[in-house]
C-alpha cells in the first residue's frame, strides 16, 4: 500500500511538472512607467512563484506617432496556463492599470501597460530587435 502511494506521488508529481510551460514574454509602458512597471511586476508575480525579469530600458516608440518613450522588460514566466489562458490573465492586468482593450486603435496609441507572450522558451521565439540585449539577463543566447 505505501509503495503505491510512493509511486502515484512520483507520477502526480512527473505529470504536473510536464503540464508546466515556460513563456518569453514582453512588458512595455510609456504612460507613467515608473508607476505601471511596478504594478504590473507585482501583478504578474502573483500569476506564478516562478516568474524572472530582465532589466528595464528605455527604448523609441515603434510603429507609433508619439513623443513619448517606451519601458520595456523581457521576462520569463513558468506556469501551467495554456498560451490563451495566460493571455486572458495579462489582459486582465492591463484593463485594471488603464488600458483601453476595446479601441481598435489602441495598438498605434500610448499604453498604461503592454504585456505581450512572444512564444515557448523552448521554441526560441522572435524578439523585436530592440529588446534582444535583455536576453542575457534571463540567461537565454549569447
Amino acid at each position: 500500500m505505501f509503495k503505491a502511494v510512493v509511486i502515484s506521488t512520483s507520477y502526480l508529481r512527473l505529470a504536473v511538472n510536464e503540464s508546466m510551460q515556460k513563456y518569453l514574454c514582453s512588458l512595455g509602458s510609456n504612460i507613467e512607467p515608473q508607476s505601471h512597471f511596478p504594478k504590473a511586476r507585482a501583478a504578474l508575480e502573483a500569476l506564478s512563484g516562478n516568474i524572472s525579469f530582465s532589466r528595464n530600458i528605455p527604448t523609441r516608440p515603434v510603429n507609433m506617432n508619439t513623443q513619448r518613450d517606451f519601458l520595456n522588460a523581457l521576462f520569463i514566466i513558468q506556469t501551467s496556463m495554456s498560451a490563451e489562458q495566460l493571455k486572458q490573465e495579462f489582459n486582465r492586468i492591463e484593463e485594471a492599470l488603464g488600458r483601453d482593450r476595446s479601441d481598435p486603435q489602441r495598438s498605434f496609441k500610448d499604453r498604461t501597460i503592454d504585456i505581450d507572450i512572444l512564444g515557448k522558451v523552448s521554441d526560441n521565439p522572435k524578439v523585436p530587435d530592440y529588446l534582444t540585449s535583455l536576453l542575457t539577463d534571463l540567461g537565454i543566447g549569447s
